[in-house]
């Protein structure tokens, strides 16, 4: 058996096309072809590498008189990469645009979050600071009807975002790699979204330390209780500002750091964020039932108001001190 016969043989024993091994050599489509059309020999450096590939030995291809495979010991260490899911460029660009054209949902969504109680503290304000206005029964009832409706609104938007990408889970579930020019392409979308990237950044740190400023100044100042329920307000204002620039930044950030296989993450890694997520819903969902507790409980709505900024600060804090104890960098 020649050279050709071997090549095309152990080709399709591993099931790859013409392409797919001329991508693993780096070399023309027609290079193969022409090798196991005879018409050309690979040169030793790819007769090397296709061993390697291949799990062969040298000799197995060069020696036309042996006919049966010799396998290498040491076969090619990154042969199980060679059989990964490949990202061709259309498939890159076809991400990219999908997860920016969903990235504003998943802004609109975060935000409602923040903001589900604004309108609750206001009217429990109007009622309890300006009398005659409105009832506490009717402040109560609008709130929360307002509240649930923005959570309902932003899950939805988030569930829609979820199933538009779902396509693409395999990024962050799975192994994969790259076709060649992906790279150069991510490469160079990354530098033109960087230029944006550290002013939005500056901006929105910037919101999360002045946040606190109009509650703390009318608290020093002994303001009204109105004009204090109205700081707490632009509060989460600001919040919600600042973590829907973060979510923007992370969203289309995590484009190209996925695509580049820059966070490639072990099994173990992967369990740690699936206790993180469990970790969260159950948090959250506590959180909820605090607010509500001081709300409707306590009539302490004024109070309530700030329970979702300091849960945010807590919550940074408690994943922090679990990735200490779980090792996770």
């Amino acid at each position: 058996m020649i050279l050709a016969d071997k090549i095309i043989n152990e080709r399709k024993k591993n099931g790859w096309s013409q392409e797919e091994l001329a991508e693993m050599l780096s070399v023309s489509r027609q290079s193969v072809s022409k090798w196991e059309g005879a018409q050309a020999v690979p040169d030793l450096n790819k007769i090397i590498k296709m061993a390697e590939i291949f799990g062969v030995s040298t000799d197995y291809l060069l020696k036309d008189e042996i006919e049966e495979i010799e396998r290498n010991d040491t076969s090619y260490d990154d042969k199980e990469e060679l059989n990964l899911r490949k990202v061709s460029i259309e498939d890159a660009q076809r991400y990219i645009k999908i997860v920016k054209k969903n990235t504003p949902s998943a802004v609109i969504a975060t935000v409602l979050f923040v903001l589900c109680p604004v309108t609750l503290i206001i009217l429990a304000g109007l009622s309890n600071c300006v009398p005659g206005t409105i009832s506490e029964a009717f402040a109560a009832v609008v709130g929360l009807i307002v509240l649930f409706i923005s959570i309902a609104v932003g899950v939805a938007l988030w569930i829609a975002v979820d199933a538009k990408e779902k396509e693409f889970e395999f990024l962050d579930n799975e192994d994969f790699d790259t076709l060649y020019g992906v790279d150069g392409m991510v490469k160079e979308a990354r530098i033109s979204f960087d230029k944006k990237r550290i002013p939005l950044l500056i901006l929105a740190v910037l919101f999360c330390i002045l946040c606190p400023v109009g509650i703390i100044t009318a608290g020093i100042l002994e303001a009204p209780d109105m004009l204090i329920i109205c700081m707490i307000d632009l509060l989460l204002f600001m919040v919600a500002f600042a973590v829907g620039i973060f979510i923007y930044i992370a969203r289309i950030g995590g484009i190209y750091s996925k695509l580049l296989r820059e966070n490639v993450i072990t099994a173990e890694e992967k369990k740690r964020k699936r206790i993180i997520g469990k970790l969260s819903g159950t948090y959250w969902c506590l959180v909820v039932v605090v607010f509500m507790i001081f709300g409707l409980g306590f009539n302490r709505w004024e109070l309530s108001g700030v329970i979702f900024p300091i849960a945010g600060v807590l919550f940074a804090a408690l994943i922090g001190i679990l990735k200490i104890f779980t090792n996770e960098d």
